[in-house]
């Protein structure tokens, strides 16, 4: 479970940072590192979520089962 959510978190990072600095006009590394750190924030907001509904499931799994 731990690599998978390291690997969507990573994934998503990539991506909203990536979209984030495309948006950019002109670049400085002030800008992009702005970026990137929007990126983590974007990549937190919605990694959160994923990670409760994931954690729900596996406790309604559990109970369940029992």
């Amino acid at each position: 479970m731990k690599k998978t959510i390291l690997t969507i978190g990573i994934s998503l990072f990539v991506l909203l940072s990536f979209m984030d600095i495309m948006l950019l006009n002109d670049v400085n590394t002030s800008t992009i590192v702005g970026a990137l750190i929007l990126g983590v924030a974007q990549t937190l907001i919605v990694l959160i979520p994923i990670v409760i509904i994931i954690l729900l499931v596996k406790m309604i799994k559990k109970r369940g089962t029992n």
